[in-house]
């Protein structure tokens, strides 16, 4: 097993464990204070940022929704295998042609009223959070996250960053499959020695699971 990777999985628990706070405070404290919306807004700005150096590295590491899912969602999930058409395009590009025609759509009838406009984002959290949720339970913990439209987007942006790479190690055991939060297959990879960077979170989970050492990020 690599032991710099079972540091990171480590690592990455604490950080979660941290972050998911964050959601509970953006929803109910925005119900209150509308401008709490503006660290939603000041969230995707980072993200979208680091994505274009890192692809999907903010969803596996530091996301606050995908951190509650993963790490406290986790004790009531059925924990089921990803329905396949989550994460076909066609399927991804129209829930997030939906929400972000919704969002568009809020923020115009917000005039331009700083608190309204902040009320936009947190309505955006409440939404996504209540699909997300349920999702979490029937399926894997973090179902959500194979098609969410910011995910979507930071794969796009990331598209050939700091990608997980497939050595001929691979015996295809599938300890990366089981192991994967939202269900991608590093093993289906090994032909083109490298996972497609819409799906794969950047986490370590697959590296420190992986009994031959046969993954890696660039």
């Amino acid at each position: 097993m690599n032991t710099k990777s079972n540091e990171k999985v480590s690592n990455r628990k604490k950080i979660q464990l941290i972050m998911w706070w964050l959601l509970p405070i953006i929803i109910f404290g925005g119900i209150f204070w509308p401008f709490a919306g503006y660290l939603v807004l000041g969230m995707m700005l980072f993200f979208l940022t680091l994505a274009i150096f890192r692809g999907r590295y903010w969803c596996g590491w530091f996301c606050p929704r995908g951190s509650f899912l993963e790490r406290i969602l986790v004790y009531i999930s059925r924990n089921r295998k990803v329905p396949t058409f989550f994460k076909d395009i066609r399927f991804r590009w129209l829930i997030f042609s939906i929400l972000i025609s919704f969002m568009i759509l809020r923020l115009v009838q917000s005039n331009g009223a700083p608190e309204k406009i902040g009320f936009v984002f947190v309505t955006m959290c409440i939404i996504t959070t209540a699909i997300a949720i349920p999702m979490g339970i029937i399926f894997k913990p973090r179902t959500w996250c194979a098609f969410c439209p910011m995910g979507l987007l930071q794969g796009i942006l990331g598209k050939n960053k700091y990608l997980l790479h497939v050595s001929e190690n691979c015996t295809e055991c599938g300890a990366c499959d089981e192991i994967c939060p939202i269900g991608t297959s590093p093993l289906s990879s090994k032909a083109a020695g490298k996972v497609n960077s819409v799906d794969c979170l950047r986490c370590p989970d697959c590296i420190a699971k992986c009994p031959k050492n046969a993954l890696d990020f660039e």
